[in-house]
């Protein structure tokens, strides 16, 4: 039954997982209130959320990274059901938003059409995000790696970023200075590893996070062995997003010993959806393929009883 819905894209779909994600947060933003955000910022934080939903089939429907389906918007509404929490950080949730702008410039690259201005906005898009957190700057590996895959044959591709970046800079430097905030600058980018890093990485150590890191980990294996087995066309933006995938990653071990650590794990949520579609395809019996659905379905409220249990 689940299999059969979701393996339309009808407008249906988008309203039910809307609502369905509408109810939950709303459910979790009563149920653990967070005193640094009121009900207007909680309503702006949920509309970038439900953006991002809508976002994720957009980003699918022009990369073709998965078969026609509404399977990615389910997988990413679960995902971001299973740590409800993310609703309360509200620059995690701007900081993703505009991630996903970028992957939406980025993947549809192959085509060749308008790469200079692919490359701008997604490079301006990272940047952007940046604001929010600075370590997502890391991403614009992805942005030279696309150029790499995609764009080698315009040496004038691999400047594009970089007009982008000292663009960013000049607006942001123009803005914080006609607004007297130009400290920002210090104290906002200049990032570094904290002493004992590894120490602290151990000591916070959580076992939810590193299930999910491994599990995903699994799917892409068996992604890229099937896909590379059928020979798949959509393999280029597969190894983009697992580079994109292992940067989130990367993200959230360095800021691991903050106290909204695994609030991070948001930036890995699109491509971990993308790995968790293409892994449903592969399976051909349908009974296996709904029993899959079930249990993707039922763990983010199991997961929610057990917090309000352990309230």
């Amino acid at each position: 039954m689940i299999s059969s819905f979701f393996s339309k894209t009808k407008p249906i779909n988008y309203l039910v997982l809307l609502i369905f994600l509408l109810v939950f947060y709303t459910i979790n933003f009563f149920a653990f209130k967070n005193p640094s955000l009121d009900v207007v910022l909680f309503a702006l934080v949920l509309i970038a959320t439900l953006l991002q939903v809508i976002g994720v089939q957009e980003i699918v429907r022009k990369s073709k990274t998965t078969n026609t389906t509404s399977f990615a918007m389910l997988f990413f509404v679960l995902l971001c059901m299973a740590i409800p929490q993310i609703i309360h950080f509200k620059e995690v949730v701007f900081c993703n938003l505009f991630l996903m702008l970028s992957l939406n410039r980025l993947l549809p690259l192959k085509n060749l059409k308008q790469v200079k201005s692919k490359i701008f906005d997604a490079t301006l898009w990272i940047c952007v995000a940046s604001i929010f957190d600075p370590w997502v700057l890391l991403f614009l590996t992805i942005v030279f790696l696309a150029v790499y895959v995609y764009g080698t044959k315009d040496f004038k591709n691999w400047l594009v970023p970089i007009v982008a970046i000292i663009f960013f800079v000049l607006l942001l430097v123009t803005f914080l200075t006609l607004t007297k905030n130009i400290a920002f600058l210090g104290n906002h980018y200049i990032v570094g590893v904290e002493a004992g890093f590894l120490e602290s990485f151990i000591n916070n150590f959580n076992l939810k996070p590193f299930i999910y890191i491994v599990t995903v980990l699994g799917l892409i294996l068996i992604v890229f062995i099937k896909q590379g087995y059928q020979g798949v066309g959509r393999i280029v933006h597969l190894r983009l997003l697992l580079v994109y995938f292992l940067v989130a990653v990367f993200v959230f071990s360095i800021q691991n010993t903050k106290t909204n650590n695994y609030m991070v794990l948001l930036y890995s949520f699109f491509p971990a959806a993308i790995f968790a579609t293409n892994f449903l395809e592969t399976l051909k019996k349908k009974r296996l393929k709904e029993l899959v659905l079930v249990v993707c379905v039922l763990f983010p409220f199991i997961l929610l009883i057990i917090d309000l249990v352990e309230k």
